[in-house]
């Protein structure tokens, strides 16, 4: 009896490991998802206000489009905007690359390669040149590319966990669906190599990269940007849905100091009207 409780009891832990397998975590400790379930956002969601300020790339090597090493700290000198990828995408990395391009043929007031510059790097390891090269062709870019736009590789694989992670950046390869999960968001750093800004790409507008990229500016304007700046500030960013929206309290401010203005320009006026008066009675 006791030989058979045991055997019993052998034979449910191994169903039980063959079950945990299935549920293990498949990479960057997120479970497999199954045929009937949805990837939750939130596990993708970046604590923004934790990553603010932190500083990437630092001691970076990266390797460009023709296999030559690029180090971080000697790119130039201007905000830039950083987009995770990975260039055998077929997917959101496509539509994010896609629609970053279209927003930077947008901005006007600043301009690709002068004033601030776009930098891809492949957070998958087995990304080469020829994957980058097939990425950069569907992207359509023009010969030659664009001024600022790069595609680069990390030299050393083994260091994306540790670079990526520094910004809060998560994902994990699905080897059901064969493809990696990931936030759809590209990162505004300013000059310094500081995070400034997250922006969810799908729903931010070439305006919204535009004055994520005037605050990673600092002080760093021209004469000619500073109406730019100035307008940027009625705008504030809003977390939940990352990109920028209408600041609600400085319209009532400017209107409210607007109104004091006038009420005090007003009480100007009748004071003067009616001493003008009181002069011509007498």
């Amino acid at each position: 009896m006791y030989k058979g409780l045991k055997r019993f009891g052998y034979a449910l832990c191994v169903v039980a490991c063959l079950l945990g397998a299935v549920g293990l975590p498949v990479a960057w400790g997120f479970s497999k998802p199954t045929e009937h379930s949805e990837i939750d956002p939130g596990l993708f969601r970046i604590d923004e206000e934790k990553y603010l300020g932190v500083r990437f790339g630092s001691a970076l090597t990266l390797l460009d489009e023709r296999g030559e090493i690029l180090k971080f700290a000697d790119l130039p000198n201007l905000p830039l905007v950083l987009v995770p990828a990975y260039y055998t995408c077929d997917g959101s990395c496509f539509t994010v690359g896609g629609a970053l391009k279209g927003m930077v043929e947008e901005i006007k007031a600043l301009k690709l390669g002068e004033d601030y510059q776009v930098l891809f790097v492949s957070f998958d390891k087995h990304d080469t040149l020829e994957t980058l090269s097939g990425f950069s062709r569907h992207l359509a870019l023009p010969e030659g590319g664009l001024p600022g736009w790069r595609l680069t590789l990390f030299q050393d694989p083994a260091a994306i966990p540790l670079e990526i992670g520094k910004l809060g950046y998560k994902f994990f390869w699905s080897p059901r669906d064969k493809t990696f999960f990931h936030p759809t968001v590209v990162i505004v750093l300013t000059a310094e190599g500081r995070v400034a800004r997250y922006l969810n790409i799908t729903r931010a507008s070439a305006r919204d990269v535009e004055l994520a990229l005037l605050e990673a500016k600092s002080n760093q304007f021209r004469a000619s940007e500073t109406v730019d700046y100035l307008v940027s500030l009625c705008y504030s960013y809003n977390f939940k849905e990352g990109r920028y929206t209408l600041s609600i309290p400085v319209f009532i401010g400017l209107g409210s100091f607007v109104l004091g203005i006038g009420l005090l320009l007003g009480s100007l006026g009748i004071y003067r009207l009616y001493y003008r008066r009181k002069d011509t009675r007498q």
